[in-house]
């Protein structure tokens, strides 16, 4: 993120999102470890059962997943999703936005209309159940207002920008609301006329790019797909 912040090429940063999902798939492997330890230390609690490592009532693990989950798709790593799909399988059917942003990879996604952290993301759920092209483009840019002032108990980066020094000590490394720009593509809406700046603009332009060549960032275990069908796949 900070390297896309910095402007660095997209097609240079690409490849480097499947090392990003080693690493996920890693701490929830480390997680599911002391998911184990832990029903054994206290057994009154009920028997292990699979929990993907990411708590979506958390906002920043919440955040940081759809973040992960967004760039993937936008980047049409389809391997990439998968695997994230597959850590995260223990979170089905209880998160509206996720099963939407998903949707196309799944072949049971289901229709729910709220989230597990309402503010802001219940806004951005509802440009997938909306129609009208104008009402659509205003939830989005509402999305894009309260994005922001929502990330207030993020802990890591949220104002971060007003402790950049010049030994480049904070935080930062850019505030993107990736979700936004992969409900964009996803929905294959006119986004003219957004200029937010926290929307990923060359981004999604960059998945429309892919798409319409019939390109991926990797298609199963393949670095480059040709082969084009729907708008995700």
């Amino acid at each position: 993120m900070l390297d896309y912040t910095a402007g660095e090429p997209i097609e240079t940063l690409a490849p480097r999102i499947a090392g990003i999902v080693d690493k996920f798939e890693e701490w929830n492997e480390v997680d599911q470890l002391y998911q184990q330890e832990a029903a054994l230390d206290f057994p009154e609690y009920g028997p292990y059962e699979y929990e993907g490592a990411p708590q979506f009532s958390i906002l920043s693990e919440y955040e940081d997943t759809l973040q992960l989950l967004s760039i993937a798709i936008l980047l049409r790593d389809q391997r990439s999703v998968r695997r994230i799909i597959h850590v995260l399988r223990s979170h089905r059917g209880h998160d509206g936005l996720f099963e939407q942003l998903i949707g196309a990879y799944v072949e049971d996604s289901q229709d729910l209309d709220t989230c597990i952290i309402s503010k802001p993301y219940d806004t951005l759920l509802q440009v997938f159940y909306e129609d009208d092209e104008k009402t659509t483009l205003k939830l989005l840019q509402k999305y894009l207002k309260q994005w922001y002032p929502a990330m207030r108990n993020h802990p890591r980066w949220y104002d971060e920008h007003l402790n950049i020094n010049e030994e480049g000590n904070a935080a930062y490394y850019g505030y993107w609301a990736f979700e936004a720009g992969a409900t964009v593509f996803i929905l294959d809406l006119d986004d003219s006329q957004i200029e937010h700046l926290v929307y990923p603009k060359d981004l999604v332009d960059y998945a429309r790019q892919l798409w319409k060549a019939g390109r991926h960032t990797s298609l199963g275990d393949e670095t480059i797909g040709r082969t084009r069908t729907r708008r995700i796949e």
